[in-house]
């Protein structure tokens, strides 16, 4: 269902080898490690905790404009479901803002989207409206908490 490829600018990418329906559980990430520190591939789980997860969860690539997005999973790491229809040979991308409070991880973006943002945000970089639109779509479990807390002291929590 996936492969796993070079990208120009990027390093490898990982891509749908079939087309992938919305709402697709695509891949488990399970973690092989687990640190406090940030590593070039991690993957940020709780505030001061860090994933290395297996392939090809590691290498699918950021994108403003993703076709992804994350959910924590029973194995300490995330799962990642198609957000809509994927097509063959389409590249998987997730917004690193989804798990990463504060992202290092993309300095110069290369998704080519037009809603591109220039670099990737962590979830608390981001104006209130990216937090609400990501956290509507799926975010990492403690950033969820931190939203909604943040949005309850601020009285702009949304009825769901």
């Amino acid at each position: 269902m996936l492969k796993v490829q070079e990208v120009e600018g990027k390093g490898k990418g990982v891509f749908a080898q079939c087309f992938i329906p919305s709402g697709t559980l695509v891949c488990v990430g399970c973690p092989i490690e687990v640190t406090s520190m940030r590593t070039e591939h991690s993957f940020q789980v709780d505030w001061e905790r860090h994933v290395e997860l297996d392939e090809p969860a590691r290498l699918i690539n950021h994108g403003c404009d993703f076709n992804l997005v994350i959910r924590d999973n029973e194995l300490g790491g995330y799962s990642f479901y198609a957000t809509r229809d994927i097509l063959v040979s389409e590249e998987l991308c997730w917004h690193y803002g989804m798990t990463e409070a504060l992202s290092i991880a993309v300095q110069s973006c290369r998704c080519r989207s037009a809603h591109c943002e220039g670099r990737s945000l962590g979830f608390t970089e981001m104006s209130k409206v990216k937090q609400e639109k990501l956290h509507q779509n799926g975010v990492a479990n403690y950033l969820s908490k931190w939203y909604i807390g943040q949005a309850r002291e601020l009285n702009i929590l949304r009825a769901s």
